[in-house]
C-alpha cells in the first residue's frame, strides 16, 4: 500500500510538472505575441507623433503670425483659459494683456523651432528654441522655451509656457 501512495504522489507531481511546463510555454509565447502587438502600437504611435509634429508646426507659425499682425486676442486665444506662462501670469485674460504690452513696446517679430516634441493625441510637451524680434528687425531676445500643448475644443492650445533667455556672452 505504501508503494502504491508512492506512485500515486510520483504520477502527481509528473501531472503538476507537465501543467506548470505547460502553464510556462504559454506564457512565453503569450508575452511574445504581446511584445510584437507592443511593437506594433510603438510604430503607429511615432506615425501619430509626426502628424502631431506637424500640427503644432502650423500653429507656431499662426502664433507668430498674430506676433506680427499685432493681434494680443489671437495670442491669448491659442491658450487654454487656466494656461500659465510660468513664473508669473495665470489666466487666458492676463496672458492677453501680456502680449498686448509686448506689443505695445514694438516686440512683434519672433520665430519659433521645435527641438523635441513627445506625448500623445491629448497632450504634448514641446522643447524649442525661439528668437523675439523689434519691429525694426533687431533680435530683443532668445533662448530656449518649453510648451505644454492640450488639446481644447479639438484645437492645439498652450497649457503651460516658460521660457529660458539665452546667458549673456
Amino acid at each position: 500500500m505504501a508503494k502504491n501512495k508512492k506512485r500515486l504522489k510520483m504520477r502527481n507531481f509528473k501531472h503538476v510538472k507537465i501543467q506548470f511546463l505547460t502553464f510556462l510555454i504559454a506564457s512565453i509565447f503569450i508575452t511574445s505575441c504581446d511584445q510584437k502587438t507592443n511593437e506594433k502600437t510603438l510604430k503607429s504611435n511615432q506615425t501619430d507623433l509626426s502628424i502631431l509634429e506637424k500640427e503644432i508646426e502650423l500653429r507656431l507659425r499662426e502664433y507668430e503670425n498674430h506676433l506680427q499682425n499685432g493681434d494680443s486676442i489671437a495670442l491669448g486665444n491659442m491658450y487654454t483659459e487656466d494656461a500659465e506662462i510660468i513664473p508669473s501670469t495665470i489666466g487666458r485674460n492676463n496672458i492677453t494683456k501680456a502680449f498686448g504690452n509686448m506689443i505695445r513696446d514694438s516686440i512683434t517679430g519672433s520665430t519659433f523651432k521645435t527641438t523635441k516634441l513627445w506625448g500623445n493625441e491629448q497632450l504634448l510637451v514641446e522643447d524649442g528654441t525661439g528668437t523675439w524680434y523689434h519691429t525694426n528687425g533687431t533680435s530683443v531676445g532668445s533662448g530656449r522655451y518649453l510648451l505644454v500643448w492640450k488639446k481644447d475644443d479639438g484645437k492645439w492650445k498652450i497649457l503651460r509656457d516658460t521660457w529660458f533667455p539665452d546667458k549673456k556672452k
